[in-house]
């Protein structure tokens, strides 16, 4: 991550699972089921310099993209912290719905990349 951009990652997920996909549409298990144990891994794994939300994000789209799922990885830009930076947040939607969202991120984060593009 340190050497590429975000969209250069994503597009190299999106190769690799091209190599790799299985072509089937759906995963042996419920894209949620699959977010829930990235979300787990995540926690336990250092992630130095990645807020977690990026880093589960990449794992889930990663993961879902082999099974050729109708994802979207989305970065959004939220109000301002202590410090005056933007909060940003990162999460992956399947067929338009957030995955591991306790609430509708569009209500709080403007999105700042999608990917793919619409």
């Amino acid at each position: 991550m340190r050497r590429a951009t975000l969209p250069a990652v994503l597009a190299y997920l999106d190769h690799r699972c091209g190599e790799t996909a299985t072509g089937r549409r759906s995963a042996v298990l419920a894209p949620e089921a699959v977010a829930q144990i990235a979300a787990a891994v995540v926690r336990r794994l250092p992630h130095p310099g990645l807020g977690e939300c990026l880093f589960r994000s990449l794992i889930i789209y990663a993961m879902l993209c082999r099974h050729r799922m109708p994802l979207e990885f989305v970065l959004g830009a939220g109000p301002p912290d202590e410090g005056g930076r933007p909060t940003l947040h990162c999460w992956v939607e399947v067929d338009g719905r957030p995955l591991l969202e306790k609430a509708n991120p569009y209500g709080c984060f403007r999105v700042l990349l999608r990917y793919p593009k619409r």
